[in-house]
This record gives structure tokens, sequence and C-alpha cells, in this order.
């Protein structure tokens, strides 16, 4: 082999050197661009849609025959909202509630005004019955002092001094015209003197006399009789008691017995403090209607 001249060491060392230097200009270039690609991003396949299929690109005739699908756009679910179908029955079951809910109230007024309206008919049937009622209240009385004030009339009457068998010249044994007695007398008594308070009253207690005009019985009986009354007086002239239906009554009506045992206790005699503490006595009524 022939030996290695100075020449050839140097092309050989000039040579290492630029291929050296050669090789670090790529490698340099190759990190800047590794650095650029790194900031712009990833890059990925050539294609035309986000979806495909298969490993081998087709050719370009390929790719414009294929159907060019868009991707579905799923519907955004959203929370409470009915279908159409729900909102159709949703807006059927509101105007059937809203229906129900009119024919309710409509219902609920009627009610209302048939309750005023019989509240008012009763109101007014109360009124009416009232105003009968008092009516009749009137009428009742009107008539109830009618008949009182024709009984009040037979009563007095009964009491006013005249002799209902009549008399043409009067009565008496003096021979005298005139009706011998006393105005206070008893029509029916045969006394022409003693102690009476006439309007057919008569009384009898020892040593008294009537201290003011003795009261007529009020009754409304058509019962007619004699009523003799039992009185105790005292001192002062008072009736303290009274019973009715002594001996000498002619009758036995409860109403004549009541009428005469309230006039006597109405009684008044005049006082005697010298008299007995309870004077036992008599007053007769006559009772006649006319």
């Amino acid at each position: 082999m022939p030996s290695t001249t100075v020449e050839q060491r140097k092309s050989a060392l000039a040579t290492a050197l630029f291929m050296g230097i050669f090789f670090m200009i790529l490698f340099v270039v190759q990190i800047s661009k590794d650095e650029r690609f790194e900031e712009e991003g990833i890059l990925i396949n050539f294609g035309d849609s986000e979806q495909g299929m298969g490993e081998v690109e087709p050719r370009p005739q390929e790719v414009a025959q294929m159907p060019q699908t868009q991707p579905k756009s799923e519907p955004i679910p959203t929370t409470n909202q009915p279908s159409e179908g729900q909102e159709e029955v949703m807006n059927q079951d509101f105007e059937e509630a809203a229906a129900i809910a009119k024919k309710e109230e409509a219902k609920r007024i009627k009610a209302e005004e048939e309750k005023v309206r019989k509240a008012k008919l009763e109101e007014e049937r109360m009124l009416k019955q009232l105003e009968e009622q008092r009516k009749a209240e009137e009428a009742r009385k009107a008539a109830e002092q009618q008949y009182l004030a024709q009984q009040q009339s037979k009563a007095q009457n009964a009491f006013a001094g005249r002799n209902v068998n009549g008399g043409k010249t009067g009565e008496g044994v003096t021979g005298n015209q005139g009706n011998q007695g006393s105005p206070n007398g008893d029509v029916n008594s045969t006394n022409r003197v003693g102690g009476g308070a006439g309007n057919g009253i008569n009384f009898n207690l020892t040593g008294r006399s009537f201290g003011s005009v003795p009261p007529k019985p009020n009754y409304l009986s058509k019962a007619e009789g004699k009523v003799v009354v039992e009185i105790k007086v005292d001192r002062n002239g008072n009736v303290i008691e009274a019973t009715p239906g002594k001996a000498g009554s002619t009758t036995t009506d409860q109403t004549l017995y009541k009428a005469a045992k309230e006039a006597a206790l109405l009684t008044k005699f005049d006082s005697n403090p010298n008299a007995a503490a309870v004077q036992v006595g008599t007053i007769t009524y006559q009772f006649i209607q006319q």
C-alpha cells in the first residue's frame, strides 16, 4: 500500500472539518424548525372533514365523489321543557281546568244569590208575621177594653141603687111620697135605717162606720147573688182579713167571692182606739146584672 502524503492528510482533515461544520449547521436548522412547529401547533393530516375512515388518503377524484356528510347536531337537552305532545296535553288540561273553575265560580255566585234571596223572603215573612201579630194584639186589647167597659158599666148599674123590679111612686113606711132609705143604702134591704154604704154594700161592725167610700167589687162574671164577707178590723180601721161565703150568702160563684174579698180588703173604717185589737164584723155585697 502506498504511503499517505502530507497533501492527502490535509485534504482528509479539511474534508472532515467541512463535514463536521455541515452537520452542525443541519442540526441547528433542525432544532430551529422543531421549535417553530411547536409554537404553531400540531401538524395534522390533509382532509376535508373532522370525521373519516381508512388508513390511505383517497385520490382527488374519489374525494370529490364522496358524499359530504355533515355532523349531526345533538339537541341540547333543556330541563322541564315539554315536548309538543306534552304541551298540547298541558294546554288542553289547562283549558279544561279553567272551564271547570269558571263553572264552579258561576255555581258559587248563583248559590250566594239564592241564599240572599231566601234570607230576604224570610225577613219579609217575619216582618209580615210580626205586623199581623201586632194588629191581632191591638184588636184583642181593643175588644178586651170594650168588654171591660161593658162589664164595668153593668157592675155599676148593679149597685146603682135601683130596684130591678121597678117602682112608680117609691118605697117606705112613712106614708109620704118618695123612696125611704139612705142614698148609700141597699135596694134589697128591708131596713129603712141602719149602717150601709149604698150601691149594694152593707156592713155590720158594732160602733164603727166607713172611714171612706168603700170600693165597689170589680168583676166580669154574669152571675148574680149576695156574698157575705166576714171581716177582721184593727183599731186603725184597716181590714186585715176577709173571708167570703159566710152565712147569708146566696151564691157560691168563686168569681163573685174573689171580687167581694178584694173589695173588702180595700175597705177603710174609722179608727177607734177604744175598740178591740181585732174586731169581727161582716160586709155584704149584692151582685145584680142589668
